[in-house]
């Protein structure tokens, strides 16, 4: 089954204050990396799961374990390639969306304008097929631009070869909402995303964090 129930404890970061949880929806392979700042103040927290066959526009199912909820408005949009369709199971995982297309996400931000806005992007998917060098999830098309390009923190293989990415990229200011896409030919199973509006002394906030963004790593579960 997908859905598991998960417990943690959120970090906490110099200067910022916690905020209690709401009620979260909780996810087993798809939240295996969550963010430190998860559950702090000025942060959102968002899952799909997928688990019919609606594309969109598709609000969240909910936030997931011990993370805010999302705001209103943000939803993604499924586009699957042309005759490709929903899958109610793909080796061994409930709800996936074939792509080859593209997934459209919208994200609506706390307010008012903060330095930096961070965005955690949990993804778990497999290839097509493992000999095409396009069968590999990819974030483009952000609208307003990001800084710094997409980073990618952690790579986990999972024993029924279902790959869990984690990716993460910044907009400074950030913006009332950003708009990207995720494409690839892959089948996508999750998607987690949290985000974070940082507000002064972002500079400590980031320190915190430092390295976090720079350390890629590759794990088997």
């Amino acid at each position: 089954m997908k859905r598991t129930i998960l417990t943690g404890v959120c970090m906490l970061v110099a200067g910022v204050l916690a905020v209690p949880a709401a009620l979260a929806v909780t996810v087993t392979d798809g939240d295996l990396n969550p963010p430190p700042w998860r559950g702090e103040w000025s942060t959102t927290s968002q899952v799909w799961e997928f688990m019919d066959p609606n594309p969109g526009p598709l609000p969240p199912d909910g936030p997931a374990a011990g993370g805010q909820p999302p705001l209103d408005s943000t939803h993604l949009i499924v586009t699957p390639a042309p005759g490709a369709d929903w899958l109610d199971i793909d080796e061994g995982r409930l709800g996936v969306w074939p792509l080859s297309g593209e997934i459209f996400v919208h994200v609506e931000n706390h307010e008012p304008p903060n330095d930096v806005k961070m965005v955690w992007t949990q993804l778990t998917w497999r290839p097509q097929d493992p000999t095409d060098p396009l069968g590999v999830p990819r974030l483009t098309g952000f609208n307003p631009d990001i800084a710094g390009g997409v980073l990618p923190i952690d790579v986990i293989t999972s024993a029924d070869g279902w790959i869990h990415s984690t990716l993460y990229f910044e907009i400074r200011p950030n913006p009332e909402w950003e708009d990207f896409i995720i494409t690839g030919n892959i089948n996508v199973d999750a998607l987690v995303i949290d985000t974070w509006c940082v507000p002064e002394p972002a500079s400590l906030l980031l320190l915190a964090l430092g390295g976090l963004a720079l350390i890629r790593r590759r794990r088997r579960v």
